[in-house]
């Protein structure tokens, strides 16, 4: 019996030894992966932080500092919001009250994202994009945020460079062809629901051929670009001025129904292109011709006012140029 004894206390001694090297390779991993979580943690370009209940920063990584200039010890204890411009405070409101109501209902959310505008720590705004996810105790009980923050400044700014190159000529900077379409169709909508009037003009540059071909093609678009300029400067402030293509220009004129207000803008345009233009050591005079349309007199849909307005300018353009007529006279 003793010598039994003896080798279940050696065989349990053993198995005491090696529960207690497997608990220690336990811990060494657990550290290592600790380890390896903290350095992905503290290495990510995207910043990674924690909220509670009433929207403070409980963590935040360095990557924080980074993205929006505040050091880590600046960021504990700040409320969300004082980092956020008021639009964006808003959509994140927005958010949240929608996904109370799925808490009211008992049911748990997961993650969201937004597309916010936070202010740096030096004054200027910065676009990032920010994933959520909501922490819950087992009793469903909200206990606060885990989210990761990235900044899409650099991104926004090249959707904005499409964005324009989609909408805005980029020779003459002013709205292209879809725009000027959009902004017709939207004035169209808006004075049938009004029972207003205004005005469409189409203005056709006189003898650019021959410019191109006597001074190349660089010269005749530096004269676009002037004849844009004097085309903004013979309207309104409340007109929409737009390049179609090549040189045809066109224009929406608010609240003007009648030839001899419309008139009096298209003989400033035409007047102020028949000025000398003046390109370097070169200088040459262009005349225009200007076609116009009314709604609703002559149309009340987009492409007939477009089509009218064209009709109408290849008439002044026929006449001699350097004139303008309305549809129908």
């Amino acid at each position: 019996m003793a010598t039994d004894d003896r080798t279940r206390g050696s065989s349990e001694i053993d198995e005491l030894k090696k529960t207690i090297e497997e608990l220690r390779r336990d811990k060494e991993q657990l550290q290592k992966s600790e380890e390896m979580y903290r350095l992905f943690i503290e290495n990510s370009m995207d910043a990674i932080w924690r909220l509670d209940d009433q929207f403070r920063f409980v963590y935040v990584s360095s990557a924080t500092q980074n993205i929006l200039g505040f050091q880590n010890d600046e960021m504990v204890g700040r409320h969300l919001f004082s980092i956020l411009t008021p639009e964006s405070i808003d959509v994140v409101k927005r958010g949240y009250a929608n996904r109370q109501l799925l808490q009211a209902q008992n049911q748990n959310w997961r993650s969201s994202t937004y597309t916010v505008e936070a202010i740096h720590k030096a004054g200027h705004s910065v676009w990032v994009e920010v994933a959520v996810n909501p922490i819950f105790d087992e009793n469903n009980r909200l206990l606060g945020y885990n989210g990761v923050t990235r900044d899409i400044s650099e991104r926004r700014k090249n959707d904005e460079v499409i964005r324009q190159y989609a909408f805005r000529d980029p020779l003459t900077n002013l709205p292209n062809r879809r725009q000027f379409e959009d902004a017709l169709e939207r004035a169209v909508r808006q004075n049938k629901q009004l029972d207003g009037q205004f005005a469409v003009i189409f203005l056709d540059i006189d003898g650019l051929k021959r410019v191109n071909d006597q001074y190349g093609h660089v010269f005749g678009d530096a004269l676009l670009k002037v004849v844009a300029i004097r085309m903004r400067r013979a309207v309104r402030k409340m007109d929409f001025v737009a390049r179609l293509a090549g040189d045809e220009f066109m224009a929406i004129l608010p609240e003007l129904g009648d030839d001899s207000a419309v008139g009096l803008i298209a003989a400033r345009m035409i007047e102020s292109c028949r000025q000398p233009i003046v390109i370097g050591r070169k200088k040459v005079r262009i005349g225009v011709s200007v076609g116009v349309s009314f709604f609703p007199t002559d149309a009340d849909d987009v492409q007939t006012l477009m089509n009218h307005a064209d009709q109408a300018m290849y008439r002044a353009k026929e006449s001699g140029g350097s004139a303008y007529i309305c549809y129908g006279q």
